[in-house]
């Protein structure tokens, strides 16, 4: 899952559409205000997505890809709670490889605080378990782990947690600016958080056609976010992913590109939560 095509992919899409390729940090232009915004509008959801092959070089070990991913957004009083669990079923000569992921996490509306859970098994047996919180401030942050114990991770400055940077995306959209670049933290590792190369489509504008109701009447833009893992010190990124990101936080038509090979996560249900009354 190690081989992407590399970031100067997305500054040759900008300079061909005669745009300025200078990658803006995450946290350099963002309007208070409307991140604020922002955040209140994204909406509470359940969603579930179906996994197939999107690409497949002959040569990979992979002869099939299958499974799920479900996802629970709540945009609750006192921050974000999201709940994810990725089953990935590929068959290969040797026989089925299942993989099931799930990761917990609470992040505080202003960003600063998060609280995170992983966990990872192969095959039914346990691979790995992340159990931990961070503080963030204005000099970097730090990740405290309880599993594995006696274990921390530091923060740059300017770092910040995924739904934050989701709503910098949909801000950076919104501003018409293409290129974001952004520390990202989401619990998934232990030795290292993700520095992330985003570009951002032009507006779609809304529609009233389309399958799920959630998804009517919000603009959307076309993502591309190329992760770099700190802990490899690549110039390769380790994956990309694009999708549809809609105004309302909710994602679509997604990719996780690896390089010889790509799953597409195809949204199969969509449920809107009510939300709490704060």
């Amino acid at each position: 899952m190690k081989r992407l095509f590399a970031w100067f992919a997305i500054l040759l899409l900008l300079l061909a559409a005669g745009q300025s390729p200078r990658p803006v940090h995450a946290q350099d232009q963002a309007d208070p205000k409307a991140l604020q915004a922002i955040g209140k509008g994204l909406v509470s959801h359940r969603a579930t997505y179906g996994l197939s092959i999107a690409r497949h070089d002959p040569r990979n070990y992979r002869s099939g890809i299958g499974g799920g991913l479900s996802l629970e957004f709540l945009n609750s009083c006192d921050g974000y709670v999201l709940n994810q669990r990725f089953v990935i079923e590929t068959q290969t000569e040797d026989g089925q490889v299942l993989s099931d992921m799930t990761l917990g996490s609470f992040e505080s509306l202003n960003g600063q605080r998060f609280r995170f859970r992983l966990r990872e098994q192969l095959n039914g047996e346990d691979e790995e378990e992340l159990v931990g919180e961070g503080q963030l401030g204005a000099g970097g942050g730090r990740i405290t782990f309880s599993q594995p114990e006696d274990t921390t991770l530091d923060l740059p400055a300017g770092a910040m947690f995924p739904t934050d940077h989701t709503i910098r995306l949909i801000e950076a959209g919104r501003a018409a600016r293409n290129l974001l670049r952004a520390d990202v933290f989401d619990g998934s590792a232990a030795d290292g958080f993700a520095s992330i190369g985003g570009f951002i489509g032009r507006t779609l504008p809304p529609s009233t056609e389309g399958r799920f109701d959630g998804l009517k009447q919000q603009r959307s833009w076309r993502v591309r976010l190329a992760y770099f893992s700190t802990a490899k010190k690549s110039d390769t990124p380790d994956y990309e992913i694009a999708f549809r990101l809609y105004e309302n936080g909710i994602s679509d038509e997604i990719v996780f590109d690896y390089g010889d090979y790509a799953i597409r996560a195809t949204l199969q249900s969509l449920e809107i939560l009510p939300r709490d009354r704060c």
